[in-house]
């Protein structure tokens, strides 16, 4: 008999591929939740907007919250703030996602734009760009002129709580943390997993949830030799495989 693998969701996003509009994963995140056991599915934005959508999260088993080149809408947390790259349909999938999974123990893992979604989702705020907040000083925006391999290595270090999920991995871990929205009022039932040695909040966790980490780094881009994006991965996956055994 094969052996079961958990249906992981994956949020898509809008992109332009051929001067076309188009619902879009990055291929490492693909990759990444099959390499660890799990069978994943893409979820255009209209899923939403789906009649049918309760029916497809019942057969789902984890929900992936991916990284993206837009920014959540400052409307979602309350600021004023004109942003140019918005995608209003992946707010609308990300936080209905978000909602089932806070609802029904639904297992989540959210990166970089998916933990500001998260926070978002759990009534907390964000600086629409950490580089006009007096402080923060890490490097925490990739270098564009970079090759993409240049650009998504670690590029500073996060100090881990030593009473969280991710106190295995000691006091700091280095990571490839690239944005430019970040935690202002960390969210209502969430717990701070690590922050930049600047304070800024690099990683959370829902308190009364089995599985529900954000990540502000890349634990996709390593997935395969960074100890920390391996346990994430797999926690992930393991507590997807108990979401609806088959």
């Amino acid at each position: 008999m094969q052996p079961f693998r958990p249906i992981i969701a994956i949020v898509s996003c809008h992109k332009m591929v051929d001067n076309q509009p188009a619902q879009a994963v990055y291929q490492k995140y693909i990759d990444a939740i099959h390499f660890y056991g799990g069978n994943p599915i893409l979820l255009p934005n209209t899923a939403a907007d789906s009649e049918n959508f309760d029916a497809l999260l019942a057969v789902i088993d984890g929900i992936l919250l991916t990284g993206s080149y837009s920014n959540v809408a400052p409307s979602r947390y309350g600021s004023t703030h004109i942003e140019a790259k918005q995608d209003l349909g992946r707010d609308e999938l990300s936080f209905k996602l978000l909602a089932h999974a806070d609802k029904f123990g639904t297992p989540l893992l959210a990166v970089c734009r998916g933990l500001q979604e998260m926070n978002v989702y759990f009534d907390g705020t964000l600086h629409p760009d950490w580089r006009e907040v007096e402080g923060f000083y890490e490097p925490h925006l990739e270098d564009s002129t970079a090759p993409l391999e240049v650009q998504y290595q670690p590029v500073h270090d996060v100090i881990i709580e030593p009473k969280g999920r991710l106190a295995q991995f000691g006091e700091e871990w280095h990571v490839n943390s690239l944005h430019k929205q970040a935690i202002d009022k960390v969210g209502e039932r969430l717990f701070i997993e690590a922050k930049a040695r600047d304070g800024l909040v690099e990683a959370i966790s829902s308190v009364q949830h089995p599985f529900m980490i954000g990540v502000q780094w890349h634990p996709e881009l390593n997935y395969a030799q960074d100890n920390l994006s391996k346990f994430l991965f797999t926690e992930f996956i393991h507590y997807a495989s108990k979401t609806n055994p088959r």
